[in-house]
């Protein structure tokens, strides 16, 4: 997690992708979305926010990506080792 500021002086929490992956798995287990410094995002009136089909598909999209992305570096490694 990196904290930087932007040019109009507002501190934004910039997160690596693992940090990602486990915030994205984290809000659909919990089915709420949250800010990257792990609040719950709030509406107007402060009723938590939830996660919309979209949002929810977007994020297992992440997940399974990272996910399938990790087995072919792996396998690749794998037949590296063998040559």
């Amino acid at each position: 997690m990196r904290v930087v500021k932007s040019k109009t002086g507002k501190e934004i929490t910039l997160l690596n992708p693992a940090e990602k992956s486990r915030k994205y798995s984290a809000e659909l287990k919990a089915g709420i979305r949250a800010t990257n410094n792990h609040e719950v995002k709030r509406d107007k009136n402060g009723k938590k926010l939830t996660l919309t089909k979209s949002q929810r598909a977007w994020r297992v999209g992440y997940i399974t990506a990272r996910k399938d992305n990790a087995k072919a570096y792996k396998s690749n490694l794998n037949k590296k080792k063998f040559k």
